[in-house]
This record gives structure tokens, sequence and C-alpha cells, in this order.
């Protein structure tokens, strides 16, 4: 503060508590200073206790367009050094691609009488009319927002972050108002009780590959990280880059194998390649060569890193290796005591060499080699990128990372989620540019009680099973069907039956039956409406008939009105499929003998009479039973199709007026429609 005459002794060190005043003595601006610094010190470390700077108490409610960053911010209440601070509404644009933090500026300044007219002295009749008096210490705290870190220089003073929004994508934390130390309490019981762990929702996906750098989705939901809440109003994109390890394989070998053609489709050992430096292969060659100009001498072979010769003919003459010439230092020696050709003369030599080749159709598997020698030697230098897993993680401030995995060239092992981050879904990285990613979401999820008592209650199930288990294989090996040479089929089920032969009949109800088959057709599908059978009935009068007359008129002949709003409609491609698991006859069968009318049975037991109706809901016994009535859930399993079709999605657009510029943006994505 640089105002003039202004004095403040307050130290918290000194450890003052109170100012004494004394009879006698005259009073001092300075004191009064410092007995508002002690009101506000203490009253600052009550607040301290409860909430923390930023804490949002009432209203300011941020909305994020994700698809614009279009931001608004309502007016509230917000904790802020030692005071609950009152804040207007405001609205203004984010970027999309980036991590942003939306804040408040803590901006103080010092008003004076120059400033504000009004601090004169207001009382009229006394010598101290409009005579200047004490300043004031002013205090605001506007919106703002921070892009990765780096806040505009749009205000002096310090920024505090209140909100986080990653792409688009606006993360809350906790709803207001937020009492820090109530919040940290129940974090540590949590964090001690639970870890961290997904309530709902947080799911992971992999979208696609964008400028060198992939995509994921995680979906909207709610998750406990260290004892916090994070909650996504609505699915998050992230953007990772697509950095794969490299190793380079140095002379990897093969044999040159060719096809009919003379080419060799060659596999490399370790894929996906990342690039092939080096192709060296064992060429043959024949070629004329001109003989030196005197005997003895030694002819160069224009091919360096030649193996060996293969023959030098001439004419006729063939000559002998070791005996007329030898390989010295990639040249043909004459000097030994052996045939020579006449200097100057030429004759063909056909030798082998090494030399590097330039590869045809290069991909993430091999490639394609000609010209080599069979069964000669093939090194090539490539380096490829290792497989490995990476962990999708989030912290207690929402922020989503992600763990690089280890990559060694054999199982690569699973990263572990570091302390302070919930692991959402880890992703097994096999770098093909044909095939997605896998991912697989390990998070742990909160279950709710409904599910725990379920769970016990077909725990308690199971046993009930497994001891009828018992109890049936105790009896089945007391009593077996093929007893004394005759085989005996209860018909209880289809477990006694020949699986190795095509059953031709059904069992239901424990009767051996002829069996009903049955097609699902698809009445949604049909080019042609489906009716039952019908007549047309001849028509001796009219049906329907009009006898008035109507005219038009204009509703709206000055466009009083705003225009209509234009109107769009998805029509969404619904694929239907039909699973079969069983060949069994018996299923099909007893659905169609259950939906039949019912059939009465009478069965004389000790001379009364036991009616039994076969229907599809109830049992009803004409003497006296007791009746009972149980709802078992054996098994439940769901699972996502394994195979999914690329679906084309049509809508329709209504109400544009002609010439008008569209914009259609699908999941924050920019779409180019293609009429039909």
């Amino acid at each position: 503060m640089t105002l003039n005459s202004y004095y403040n002794r307050y130290d918290p060190a000194k450890k003052y508590d109170r100012t004494l005043f004394l009879a006698g003595r005259g009073l001092q601006s300075a004191e009064l200073n410092e007995m508002q610094d002690y009101a506000l010190h203490n009253l600052k470390g009550i607040g301290d206790a409860i909430f923390r700077d930023g804490d949002v108490i009432r209203g300011g409610t941020c909305v994020v367009a994700p698809d614009t960053g279009n931001t608004t911010l309502e007016s509230g209440f917000i904790y802020l050094r030692g005071a609950v601070r009152e804040i207007g509404s405001t609205n203004f644009t984010i970027p999309t691609n980036a991590t942003v933090r939306i804040g408040v500026w803590y901006v103080e300044s010092t008003m004076t009488e120059l400033e504000d007219p009004g601090l004169r002295d207001p009382a009229i009749g006394t010598r101290n009319y409009q005579e200047p008096g004490a300043a004031r210490l002013k205090a605001e705290i506007p919106w703002d927002f921070q892009v990765d870190g780096i806040a505009p220089p749009t205000h002096e003073g310090e920024f505090y972050p209140i909100y986080g929004v990653e792409n688009g994508a606006f993360i809350q934390h906790a709803p207001p108002p937020q009492f820090d130390a109530v919040n940290s309490a129940l974090a540590r019981y949590d964090r001690e009780s639970n870890g961290s762990y997904v309530v709902t929702g947080m799911d992971v996906r992999y979208l696609d590959k964008d400028n060198g750098e992939q995509v994921f989705v995680i979906n909207e939901g709610k998750a406990h990280v260290d004892g916090f809440e994070i909650e996504l109003a609505h699915s998050l994109r992230v953007r990772f880059p697509s950095d794969p390890d490299i190793q380079t394989i140095d002379s990897e070998p093969h044999t040159f194998q060719p096809d009919a053609q003379g080419v060799m489709d060659l596999v490399l050992n370790e894929n996906p390649a990342h690039q092939v430096l080096d192709v060296d292969v064992t060429i043959q060659k024949t070629i004329t060569m001109t003989h030196g100009s005197y005997t003895g001498v030694m002819d160069p072979i224009p091919d360096t890193a030649v193996l060996e010769i293969m023959q030098i003919k001439q004419g006729t003459t063939i000559y002998v290796n070791g005996t007329d010439y030898r390989l010295r230092s990639g040249d043909v020696d004459w000097s030994l005591s052996g045939a020579e050709p006449a200097p100057g003369s030429s004759y063909e030599i056909t030798y082998r060499y090494r030399s590097r080749i330039t590869p045809t159709d290069i991909t993430e598997d091999g490639f394609k080699i000609g010209g080599a020698v069979t069964g000669t030697l093939v090194l090539v230098d490539y380096s490829w990128m290792m497989p490995c897993y990476d962990l999708i993680t989030i912290d207690a401030k929402g922020v989503v990372r992600r763990i690089k995995g280890l990559a060694p060239p054999w199982r690569p092992s699973v990263p572990k989620a570091p302390s302070g981050q919930l692991a959402l879904a880890y992703v097994y990285q096999n770098w093909r540019s044909a095939t997605k990613p896998d991912v697989f979401n390990n998070a742990i999820h909160a279950i709710p009680m409904s599910d725990i008592e379920a769970m016990r209650s077909s725990i308690n199930d199971l046993y009930d099973l497994i001891a009828q288990e018992r109890l049936r294989n105790d009896a089945n090996s007391r009593e077996p069907a093929a007893k004394k040479g005759i085989f005996v089929d209860p018909f209880f089920d289809d477990d006694m039956r020949d699986q190795g032969i095509n059953q031709t009949a059904a069992i239901v109800d424990r009767e051996l039956v002829l069996p009903i088959g049955g097609n699902i057709a698809d009445a949604g599908k049909g080019v042609d409406p489906w009716l039952l059978p019908y007549v047309l009935e001849p028509v001796l009068e009219p049906v329907l008939e009009q006898l008035l007359q109507t005219v038009e008129m204009k509703i709206n002949p000055y466009h009083a009105f705003a225009p209509i709003p234009a109107k769009v409609a998805i029509n969404l491609n619904v694929d239907r499929w039909t699973e079969v698991e069983t060949t069994w006859s018996s299923p099909i069968t007893q659905r169609f003998s259950v939906l039949s009318s019912p059939v009465t049975r009478q069965v004389v037991v000790g001379g009364g009479v036991l009616s039994r109706v076969t229907s599809s809901t109830t049992q009803n016994v004409s003497i006296g039973t007791q009746m009972s009535q149980t709802n078992e859930l054996l098994s439940s399993t769901s699972r996502e199709a394994a195979f999914m079709r690329q679906a084309t999605q049509t809508f329709e657009l209504d109400g544009f007026a002609p010439g008008e510029q569209l914009r259609l943006v699908f999941d924050g994505i920019n779409v180019e429609p293609v009429s039909l």
C-alpha cells in the first residue's frame, strides 16, 4: 500500500492478541489499523480451517460448450483470503484442444477521496464537513482463465483456479458448498476404507488416430480418487502421442527362396517393422573382361565384396581355379603356373559377390526382393516397434494421464498406477496401422448394496444346487439308468440322449413329443406390408365425401413473427440379429408348447382325482395340496458384440432457406453430408 500517512505495525510473529487503550494517552491511527488486522487475522484462521481459497460457497455455476468453447459463469459467492466474496456473471470463449483452468483474480486497489468523493465527511454543520478522512482498500475478484498453466496478463494480482476443463470437457470436483476440512476428513476415511474407485461410467475406448496422436474417449461418470469426488458431466476426449519404443535388429539372417517369378516374399521375425535399413544379398554375375597387357597380371573385378569365382571361360577353354588363376583381394590373379588368356584378349567370368539392394512392396511384416542366388544368405537390418501396455489414469484434480509401459521384446508387463491416481484402463499397443489398440477397462467399481444382496442370494442358491447335484449323483450311482440290461430314460432333459446322432424328437414336461421348429421373420425389413388375409367389399355409397369449399388466406402477411426454426431428424440405423446357442429342438418345442392352449390331464390317485393343467402361468390341483412359487436367478451374463459393421447414418434436414450455409457437427466432429 502506497498511501502517505498510513501506518500499520501489525506483525503476527509478535503474538499480540488485542490493543489495550490507556487513559490520558492519545489515540494513534496505527492502532486503529492494527485492530482491523487483529480481527481479520483471527477470522481468516477460522475460515481457512473450514474452507480453502477458491471454494464455491453458493452459485458460481460453470457451463462449457464442448464444441465451441463458449463458457458461461453465473454470479455467486467464493471464499478467498479469509472472507466470502461476491462475484458477478460473465461469458468468454476458451480453447477446446488444451488444458484450461477457470478461476478468479484477486485484485487490490486503494480508494481515496480523489477517486471517490463520497468518502469526504458527510456530517453537515460540523467543522470537519467535506474534509478528507480515511482511505479504503478495495478487493475485486473477476472471472478469467489460464491455458496450460499460463494465465493471460489481463489483470494485476494473484490467480486462483477453481474449475478444470480438458479438451472442452468440464470436470467438476465436488458440488458446492465445499467445506475443505470436512472434505479432507471424509476423503481420508474413504481413502483408507475403499481406496480409489469408479462409481458410475468412466469407461475408456479408442476413437481414432489424428496428426500422430491417439485419441481416446472417457465416458461421462463419477469416481472417487484418493477420497475426493471427480465428476465428468459428459464424455472427455484425451490425446496421447503415438511414440512406440524402437529396437534395431542387425543382420537378421534369412535364406533366399524365390517363387516361379524369381521373387521372394520375405517375412521379418519381429513386426510391425518401423524402417528397413539395409538388405544384403548374394548376387551371381557374368561379365566380359579384358586381360591385362602382360602375362601374370591381376585383372580387377568391377564389383566389391566378391565371395568366389564360379567360372572363367574363353571360347571353349575353361580355366581351372587354383591352377590357372585364383581370387586375390577381389581381383583375378593370373600369376599361377597354369594356362592364361593372351594379353589384351577378352574372356567371360562368372562370380558371386555381396551387394545391398532396395526391397519393394515394404509392409509392416516384410518386403519383396529378387535377383539373389537361391539358397544363399540374406542379411536384413531393420527397426521394429515393440508392443507394450499403457495405463490411462485420472487423479484427484481430474487430470487424465498416460503411464507409458516398458516394452521388452518378450511379454510386456502392465504398469501399475502411481499413488494418488485411479487406473481407468490399460491399452495394449500393437502399433499396427490397420488395427486399433486393444483397450481393457480394469477400473475398480463400487458395488451397490443391491448387487451385494443379489450376490449373497446367488451364493445361497449355488450351495443349494450343489447339494441337489450331490444327491442326484448319489442316486444315479445307486440306481443307474442301464440296469439288468435295460436302458431307461426318465425324460428329465436331453442329458441321456445320444449326442452323436441327430435327434428328431423333443422332451417337454417329461414327455417325448414331436419337435416344432420356428423361424424368425423381421417385419420391419420387408418392402411389402404384412397384412392378414382380406377381401374388398363392394362400395354401394360414398364412405367419405366433401361437399364444402375451402378458401385460403395469409396467416402472417407482414411476417411479424420469427421464421419457424429448422428441424433435423436422425434416422437411426438399427441392426437386428438372432443368436442360436443350441441345436436341440427341445427348448424351441417347449416354447411353442407353453404358448399353446392348456391341456388338462387327469390322474386317479387313491380315489381322488388330481387335475393338472399345463399352461404358461399356473398349475391347479383339485385335491388338498400346498402350492409354492420360487424364482431363482441361475446366471446373468452380458458381453459386447464381437463384430459390428460400420453403419451409414442418415438424417433429414427441413426448414432451411435456399442457399443457406450449413455446418453439421456430430459428437464434436464436422460431418460432410452426402445426399442420397
